[in-house]
């Protein structure tokens, strides 16, 4: 078939038409990637788009379909007369001019759709994640601790919950200055980001309480992990600002689920082996006290 052929004439149904089509569907989705998915449907038909995806600052969202294409079609967006990225879609064909012009009018109308889905995701992980660490917080642990919960309650296996705090933190806050004591919660973050596995995931409760779950984990898994992040601990002092070496000290605990239990009781488990336990002197890195 020659692309002649291939095309379907813009003529068959008004620009504006289509868009307020494409619009009605934007309204209904719930996240920037279901928009370009939206949008790839509503001109794949048109212009034999395969995927798409829109860059506008530092980042870049891609729609769930990604084929291999030969032809990019750029059209840039713009928001109260200010430029707001740019649209890549990727097509099995060129685009005469006359279609180009009017594929931009037809996507004139994503612009505020895809800001107000893009601030609601932005808004939503503020909502799950601690400023000053980077890690979730503890509204994101409540509720995953209740999906690990219910996952392994309902099909089986085995899973760990971590935690630990600092207990110097005072101290360094006292001597140092907060702004040391802020350095010293981040570098923790920085420890359980280095230590933990794919799966796991850390979050801060809140001061210097950081807890870890650790799905398919039993509770020697769960030794070991702590052991490492200890040893990282150690390894990876604190430099506060005229020199001086800041050695970060943390105690933990732990708990394996047992079976029959809730999620509140499996975390009030954690959080009795935590205050059980003594903070660990020099190189021994023993975690005794496992609820």
């Amino acid at each position: 078939m020659s692309a002649a052929a291939d095309r379907t004439p813009f003529a068959r149904q008004a620009a504006g038409e289509r868009g307020q089509a494409l619009l009605e569907s934007l309204l209904r989705c719930v996240n920037v990637g279901a928009a370009l998915d939206t949008i790839r449907m509503h001109v794949e038909g048109l212009l034999a788009v395969t995927s798409i995806s829109w860059q506008v600052d530092d980042e870049r969202y891609c729609g769930t379909v990604c084929e291999p294409a030969e032809h990019t079609i750029p059209v840039a967006l713009s928001l109260d007369d200010r430029a707001f990225g740019r649209l890549r879609l990727y097509s099995r064909r060129p685009v005469a001019e006359d279609e180009l012009a009017q594929l931009r009018e037809m996507l004139s109308v994503v612009a505020y759709p895809l800001r107000n889905l893009r601030m609601l995701e932005h808004a939503l992980i503020a909502a799950e994640h601690d400023a000053l660490t980077g890690l979730k917080n503890r509204r994101a642990f409540d509720l995953e601790l209740k999906a690990v919960h219910a996952r392994v309650a309902r099909y089986g296996g085995q899973a760990s919950l971590l935690m630990l705090d600092m207990t110097r933190f005072k101290a360094i806050n006292d001597t140092y200055g907060h702004d040391v004591g802020d350095r010293a919660l981040a570098r923790v973050a920085e420890g359980l980001d280095r230590c933990l596995r794919e799966t796991d995931s850390a979050y801060r409760l809140g001061g210097d309480e950081f807890v870890v779950i650790l799905p398919e984990t039993p509770s020697e898994g769960a030794r070991r992990l702590g052991a490492r992040v200890l040893d990282w601990f150690r390894e990876h002092p604190l430099r506060e600002p005229r020199g001086e070496r800041v050695p970060l000290k943390a105690r933990m605990g732990m708990a394996q689920f047992r079976e029959g239990e809730d999620a509140d009781d499996w975390f009030r488990r954690t959080d009795q082996a935590l205050y059980g336990n003594a903070e660990p002197s020099g190189t021994n890195r023993r975690l005794d006290r496992l609820a």
